[in-house]
């Protein structure tokens, strides 16, 4: 992968919780040589200990990231106080909505930490253009092939932004420009 981008370009490997602590610190060494800039989500989500570790034993300038499936302002802290991490991942649709993201993000600050919020694309362009310790938002390649950016929540939203080699185009629009699909049938999937 290296050699398909420049050498300023950011690798970031996700392992999406699925290595072990001495696993994790033998990839994150052997990427080194790749100027991997960051490993996510390498342990289980609850092990503070773990990532504590990791973080410890990661190469000089390497960064890691987790917190993606962390729900609620008090695991943060519990993630930035032991010091698991320099960037965490709240999910503004998990962690408690914009106003919970906004003190999770207060407290990464006093920790020195980064913000890159999971995978929610539209939904936090407005967090993440607004706030300092928040360099970028992370956009999940959606094609089947994942051989092109297409919007993220076809069909629901109409006018969603894409990046266009890594930047977004903000349109002079309210929300980013997006708008409902009014085509789109909305239905209870569960009559109780």
């Amino acid at each position: 992968m290296r050699g398909r981008v420049s050498d300023d370009f950011w690798l970031m490997l996700d392992c999406w919780m699925s290595l072990d602590l001495d696993y994790a610190v033998r990839l994150a060494r052997e990427g080194h040589e790749y100027r991997l800039k960051w490993i996510e989500e390498a342990l289980s989500p609850d092990d503070y200990w773990g990532y504590a570790a990791l973080r410890k034993a990661v190469p000089r300038g390497m960064l890691v990231a987790t917190g993606e499936h962390e729900a609620t302002r008090w695991g943060f802290r519990m993630l930035l106080e032991m010091e698991c991490c320099d960037i965490i991942q709240p999910d503004v649709g998990w962690c408690g909505g914009l106003t919970e993201l906004l003190r999770i993000s207060d407290l990464a600050d006093r920790h020195k930490a980064l913000v890159v919020p999971h995978a929610s694309g539209v939904y936090s362009y407005h967090f993440v253009i607004t706030r300092h310790n928040s360099p970028f938002a992370e956009f999940l390649m959606m094609a089947p092939r994942a051989d092109q950016v297409v919007p993220m929540f076809t069909p629901l939203l109409l006018d969603e932004p894409v990046p266009v080699n890594g930047r977004l185009k903000v349109p002079d629009a309210p929300g980013f420009g997006v708008r409902l699909n009014p085509e789109c049938a909305m239905h209870r999937p569960y009559m109780h």
